[in-house]
């Protein structure tokens, strides 16, 4: 099989596996959207070990900067109207900033994952309770997903010995 119908064929079926477990029995703790955007970006990364890695890595720096964030807006009294809008404008541009500036750290240097894990975060609703580790915790997941789908389908392409 070539290697195309090989990873389509195990994603559609992971994918159908996934979405039973997590939407039947893992929701809402394990957040499907969330496991979906880090799966993604597992291949958007390159995949393999140093795939994995660097979405995991990516996608954690950016959730908990911007809990950082969030937790940094409550102190100083921002909010979303008003001066605090202003306030929470600026720390967003600071985020920003350093999302792309963490790229130095070979660690780190996936960029988009990190924009993911934030967008995790505040898709999550923005959770600085113990829903932020389910956060995490759905992204380790659709990293991993990624992984066993890559693995399955470069199995499935694999030739026989002669």
């Amino acid at each position: 099989m070539n290697a195309l119908n090989a990873i389509s064929l195990s994603v559609g079926l992971w994918v159908g596996i996934w979405c039973f477990a997590t939407l039947g029995y893992l929701e809402p703790k394990v957040m499907t959207w969330i496991t979906f955007l880090t799966w993604a970006s597992f291949y958007a990364a390159g995949g393999g070990k140093a795939g994995l890695v660097k979405a995991i890595a990516s996608a954690f720096a950016g959730t908990l900067i911007s809990a950082a964030i969030v937790w940094l807006n409550g102190q100083l009294g921002g909010g979303v109207q008003g001066v605090g809008l202003v306030i929470f404008s600026l720390l967003l541009a600071v985020l920003g900033w350093a999302l792309c500036q963490l790229s130095k750290v070979d660690l780190f240097s996936f960029i988009p994952g990190a924009f993911i894990g934030a967008a995790s975060f505040f898709g999550a609703g923005a959770p600085l309770d113990g829903k932020l580790g389910w956060v995490l915790v759905s992204i380790v997941c659709g990293a991993v997903m990624g992984l066993i789908s890559e693995r399955v389908g470069q199995a499935m392409t694999a030739k026989a010995p002669a």
